[in-house]
């Protein structure tokens, strides 16, 4: 995932609007509601999907504590390893509300929708391409058919919903949602340029309720249920889990109309509901995977957390925006890491605790190395890349009155 799932998918720069309340006193952010001109860098937001891919690590790794001996971690494996595929709705959200931020909400013009693909394309895209074409050749054999609806971001299966089948590199199936958001909203801005939510959002409702009501009679909040289209891409789309691309689009609309109100009673409480209604979601939300359940919650958290940064409350650690930016690099490489460690050690029992955590660095430290070449050698690049071929098709797009 970028920004995964995602599931820690890309989603834009880090600072997504300049930040000159930065430069005031403490004590004169502190006395005011923060004002609408004084804009914050959303480095919580960085952090945000920086742990979110750290998360899905701990998931991935198998990582399983206690036994009957230890009862309370026992429990924390249950209960909070074990549900690291959250990680995957807390980068949906991102990615929605990023992706409405940097292409419509804190511009003065909405992104072309031509640019706007170019860019997301090419940093979606090689980083993804590399690690599956890696993982086929060296761990994860499969059929032409499947590596190659694996590069094109296509579901492979229909069924086992939500996942559709998993792509050549298990993780892609959450980046094939991330592309089918990222047409949305490039066909949103195409048709209706400063409205492009408007549009994102009535075709997301149109997909998610309209749809599945007109054809089968009844609508399935429950992402794990299959529709039985004839097109799996049309099923993927139909999946209520894309609504948590709406729910963080709806959040960026609510930070950009709202945020002046965020004082710091306020930005505490709506840190302390976000972060209270995560951590319960963990524990009490039995489903892998729910709109209600994991993507709300997820909402709460990143609201609560862009609230308290902007009010001053909030002070990200370099370490955790620095792990942020390679977070999706970092959800790429610990599958292939994973199982490469798993089949040269032998299955651990849980309470052999000091060689599960020794393995589990092993998966995270290599993860990080080869997350940090990734991001260096082939993110970077294709970002660049991908900036130097929509900078020139946006020079090429004629002058009004021309």
């Amino acid at each position: 995932m970028p920004e995964s799932s995602t599931t820690m998918p890309p989603s834009g720069p880090r600072p997504l609007e300049p930040a000159p309340a930065a430069a005031l006193p403490a004590s004169r952010r502190a006395s005011r509601p923060v004002a609408d001109a004084a804009p914050a860098t959303l480095d919580s937001i960085q952090a945000l999907r920086g742990l979110a891919a750290a998360y899905v690590l701990v998931y991935h790794s198998g990582l399983r504590l206690g036994g009957e001996q230890f009862p309370l971690l026992a429990w924390l494996t249950e209960h909070v390893i074990k549900r690291g595929h959250v990680g995957v709705d807390v980068f949906f959200v991102i990615s929605g509300f990023i992706i409405a931020w940097v292409a419509v909400l804190g511009r003065t013009e909405p992104e072309p929708a031509l640019v706007f693909s170019i860019r997301r394309a090419c940093r979606l895209a090689p980083p993804y391409w590399i690690m599956s074409a890696l993982h086929a050749l060296t761990l994860n054999p499969v059929s032409l058919a499947v590596f190659a609806g694996s590069l094109a971001f296509l579901p492979v299966a229909h069924e086992d919903a939500p996942y559709f089948g998993y792509p050549a590199l298990y993780v892609g199936w959450s980046l094939n949602y991330e592309m089918a958001f990222y047409a949305i909203f490039a066909l949103g801005l195409l048709v209706a340029r400063r409205r492009a939510l408007l549009v994102v959002a009535a075709v997301l409702g149109c997909t998610t309720l309209l749809l599945p009501w007109w054809r089968f009679g009844a609508v399935d909040p429950d992402p794990a249920h299959l529709y039985p289209f004839t097109s799996t891409w049309v099923a993927m789309i139909a999946n209520p889990l894309v609504l948590e691309f709406a729910l963080g689009c709806a959040l960026a609309w609510v930070y950009g109309r709202a945020r002046h109100r965020f004082t710091r009673r306020v930005a505490i409480a709506l840190l302390a509901i976000g972060v209270g209604s995560f951590a319960l979601s963990l524990w009490l939300v039995e489903p892998e995977f729910s709109l209600a359940g994991r993507g709300l919650p997820a909402g709460a958290l990143l609201f609560g957390a862009v609230a308290a940064e902007h009010a001053g409350l909030l002070r990200v650690p370099r370490s955790l925006v620095w792990l942020g930016e390679l977070s999706y690099a970092l959800y790429l490489t610990h599958p292939t890491v994973i199982e490469a460690v798993k089949r040269l050690m032998p299955e651990l029992a849980p309470e052999q605790m000091g060689l599960q955590l020794t393995r589990f660095a092993i998966d995270a430290a290599l993860a990080l190395g080869l997350a940090m070449l990734l991001h260096r050698w082939v993110e970077l690049p294709a970002i660049a890349t991908g900036r130097r071929l929509a900078g020139r098709f946006a020079t090429r797009r004629p002058r009004a009155g021309a």
